[in-house]
């Protein structure tokens, strides 16, 4: 207020008296017509060359008394120019100050709010509005003294800083005229009363879409108005679960949401000549035509999942459908699948582990298992005290310990587990206690665990890690594009969870028997003979995904169908058989066979036995299995692992390996670890890095001496009759030494067998010999162990390629020596 009364009032003032001064002394006193101050525009061009101290010296006074008052006008000038470049500086200071602390109002509109106290948080949703980034339509509200993200390369946002509850703030932030508001705070009433106020000052306009922890908030959230809330609880621990029971469905749902294969959920109003037509004709005329995957009908913000296939389509509407990329216009190719990871099988036998401190972790664990029915056994390995609710419907052990100790996983059976779910504040620890867990299950077990910093997946695959997911991942996509098209997050939501309340996504695996059709006629088949609904495809040989496939691509037998269904619906078999992939049923108690399957079963070994028909052969015991003979199981097991009678499958030998095991066979149990193996090899995804042998050893041996090596590297590691992790790896590296298809097929069979291959004399150099032997005794300890078993095969070797009984007994001290070091530093 100052500073304009000086401006306005003063200044105007000492600029005209001075003008008439200078005016009055040396030209009305004066009387002289030669005088540069003739003129009153004169006289106040020189008071203001004057004033601002310039001073041209074009015109100046010639009379004493024009001097003298000159004298005080040049005084008077100083002093007053530099009063108001003082006041001029300070304002801009202030301004600049306000501005730095984020105390400025801002004037925008159709802008983006982010209000947390978690920059990390505020990057997340940043990524996913960058669009109004480039357009300098984003406000960040925090209540810290210092702009949120000043070291990172958004410190150039406008920010407010203070309560965003508070009115004040939020006008300073023009939040009445906002578009989107993103809120999230570590305490859940800081964003519930940020909603209330924002709803409030907006008059509902503004949409809301906020994240918080704690299931009972979800009600409140609901009630100020809140457009969409979510807690990363409800969607990243369903999604590990759904890792274990639909294998591939968690990354069809990553790649709908970030869309970086171009696919986005978009909600359109339906075209006029869909208005009246039923569900499934909708779904057939938008993918036959523009290749869009039709989810659901929101109707009064009402989402409807996968309605009945005759649902009627009304006016006012909303259609949730999935859209292709431009650059493919109907749908995903052959060229266009990716990669999906956590595809490897689950074991039969064994319970499951949650190691993890997060208590709110383990409850809603164990809520959405009890959601699920979850009939195996429960181990949960804490720190944390045992929790005085536990649901009735789960059989839970819960063993108080370090999650991360030797101890603790002995005490928790984890060499028994068949999966484990992990998750713990610091990553190193996900990583140790996935590590952990392999090793004591030689790689059996299926672990899901999460991560917190960027690309550190990869190193939890290193160690062998299935599934793994930053629980942070999905929550800005979701929130993002929720705000833009309604009814998203819900129906993220609850495609995830399993209650029968709820259309769930779900994998299964088509049989053998499948007829092989476009994609366009299995969507309309099934969507027209059940409730199923196909939105993705998982091909059985290269296990890639189909985000959205293109209608007529060509779906074959064995292939996996991510479909969405009823949980009561997906259920039921419709033409599936059981995905190798879900839940497995513990082993049952084999039955014995009917007089008919035992008949059939009988009459295929005597095909092979007496007329060497294998094709028909195979065709009789495939009918008993179906009769539920389980030897006859487990001879197709290996008909289709040799290829007898039947082109070789890895994939059906592993599948009939798998039903016999489930009834008790012995030899099957032992089959399917093998089968598991040899899948990894022949599919190139060995869990580790495949370490490779001396390049000048192996250039320097011939076809024979490879051959040789190979087999004795097979023996080694089925020497002790187990497989972990490092040893696949080896047996990888070992198979791809031998080109001819004979030999690979006869070292396969050794470790379908868990036999080891005969070793004959051979002939090597003194210096082969020696590497040699080195190599073979790194496969041996590698695992931790060195037992009498490989001692004896190292000796059974030496005498094979000619060393003597002194240098293979220093060569077994060495392995000795380096388990008793490996146990020193655990210890350490």
């Amino acid at each position: 207020m100052k500073i304009r009364i000086f401006l306005i009032v003063l200044i105007p003032t000492f600029l005209l008296s001075s003008t008439f001064g200078i005016y009055f002394f040396e030209y009305i006193l004066t009387g002289s017509a030669e005088s540069k101050f003739s003129s009153l525009f004169n006289s106040l061009w020189w008071t203001v060359v004057t004033f601002t101290t310039v001073g041209y010296g074009d015109m100046s006074p010639v009379t004493v008394p024009g001097q003298m008052f000159t004298f005080i006008v040049m005084a008077a000038g100083l002093i007053n120019f530099s009063i108001v470049v003082s006041m001029v500086t300070d304002k801009f200071q202030q301004f600049r100050s306000g501005r730095d602390r984020g105390l400025d109002s801002l004037k925008l509109k159709g802008h983006v709010l982010i209000c947390s106290d978690d920059p990390t948080w505020m990057l997340e949703i940043i990524s996913q509005n960058q669009k109004y980034v480039k357009e300098d339509r984003v406000v960040l509200i925090s209540p810290k003294g210092e702009h949120p993200l000043l070291a990172t390369q958004y410190k150039k946002l406008k920010w407010v800083s203070g309560d965003s509850f508070d009115l004040n703030v939020l006008r300073k932030a023009s939040a009445a005229k906002a578009k989107i508001a993103y809120v999230y705070f570590k305490d859940n009433s800081y964003a519930l009363m940020t909603v209330l106020q924002l709803e409030t000052l907006s008059d509902g306009r503004i949409v809301t879409q906020a994240q918080y922890v704690g299931r009972e908030f979800r009600k409140y959230f609901e009630d100020v108005g809140c457009d969409h809330a979510l807690d990363p609880y409800d969607l990243y621990v369903p999604l590990m679960l759904l890792a274990f029971h639909s294998q591939g469905a968690p990354e069809w749902i990553k790649e709908v949401i970030n869309g970086s294969q171009g696919h986005v959920i978009a909600s359109r109003e339906p075209d006029p000549a869909h208005i009246g037509g039923t569900w499934l004709e909708l779904i057939k005329k938008k993918k036959k035509k523009q290749g869009i995957m039709p989810l659901a009908v929101v109707i009064n913000e009402v989402v409807m999942i996968n309605p009945d296939a005759v649902f009627e389509i009304p006016k006012n509407c909303l259609i949730m459908q999935i859209e292709p990329p431009a650059d493919r216009p109907k749908g995903d190719l052959e060229e266009h699948a990716i990669e999906v990871i956590g595809m490897d099988e689950i074991g039969i036998e064994g319970h499951i582990l949650i190691s993890s401190d997060n208590l709110v972790f383990i409850n809603r664990c164990l809520l959405e298992m009890s959601q699920r029915n979850q009939q195996e056994k429960i181990v949960v390995l804490s720190k944390i005290s045992v929790m005085e609710e536990i649901p009735d419907n789960l059989d839970v052990e819960w063993i108080e310990g370090d999650s991360n100790s030797e101890k603790s996983f002995q005490l928790a059976r984890a060499n028994e587990a068949k999966v484990a779910f992990i998750d713990n504040a610091d990553d190193g620890q996900n990583l140790m206690s996935v590590l952990r867990l392999e090793q004591a299950t030689d790689g059996e077990v299926f672990t899901v665990a999460t991560y917190h910093k960027e690309d550190f997946d990869q190193q939890l695959f290193k160690v062998g890690c299935d599934y793994s997911l930053d629980p942070e991942e999905l929550i800005a996509p979701i929130l993002s594009q929720s705000a833009l098209n309604p009814g998203l997050g819900t129906l993220i939501e609850e495609i995830i969870l399993e209650e029968s309340t709820t259309q769930s996504l779900h994998v299964r695996k088509l049989n053998q028997e499948t007829e092989i059709k476009s994609w366009l006629s299995t969507i309309s088949e099934l969507k027209e003979n059940g409730e199923e609904l196909p939105v993705g495809l998982i091909r059985s040989e290269s296990r890639k995904l189909l985000v959205n496939p293109h209608p007529e691509l060509l779906v074959n037998p064995g292939d996996r169908l991510v479909f969405i269904a009823p949980v009561k619906s997906a259920e039921l078999q419709n033409g599936f058989e059981e995905d190798s992939n879900d839940e497995i049923d513990e082993i049952q108690v084999d039955v014995k066979p009917s007089a008919e399957a035992e008949k059939l079963f009988r009459m295929g070994l005597k095909l092979i036995k007496n007329e060497d028909d294998y094709e028909e052969a195979y065709h009789c015991f495939h009918q008993a299995a179906i009769l539920h003979h389980t030897r006859a199981k487990y001879n197709l097991g290996l008909m289709n692992f040799n290829g007898k009678g039947v082109e070789r499958n890895l994939d059906e030998s592993y599948h009939w390996f798998r039903e016999a095991a489930k009834y008790g066979s012995k030899n099957a149990r032992k089959a399917l670890k093998s089968t598991r193996v040899l899948r990894k090899i022949r599919m190139n995804t060995v869990e580790h890095e495949t370490p490779e042998f001396d390049t000048e050893l192996v250039g320097r041996m011939t076809k024979e001496q490879l051959f040789w090596f190979a087999s004795a590297v097979v023996a080694m590691v089925m020497a002790d009759e187990h497989i972990d992790l490092h040893e696949r790896s080896f047996l990888h590296s070992a198979i791809r030494l031998v080109d001819d298809t004979k030999q690979i097929q006869e070292l396969e069979e050794y470790i379908l067998r868990w036999q080891a291959p005969p070793l004959e004399e051979i002939k090597f150099s003194k210096k082969d010999k020696e590497q040699l032997l080195e190599s073979l005794l790194n496969i041996a300890t590698v695992d931790r162990s060195f037992d009498e078993r490989e001692e004896q095969l190292l000796y059974q070797i030496a005498t094979v390629i000619d060393i003597s009984t002194e240098e293979i007994e220093n060569l077994i001290k060495l392995g000795h020596k380096r388990i008793e070091q490996f146990r020193a530093n655990q210890l350490r």
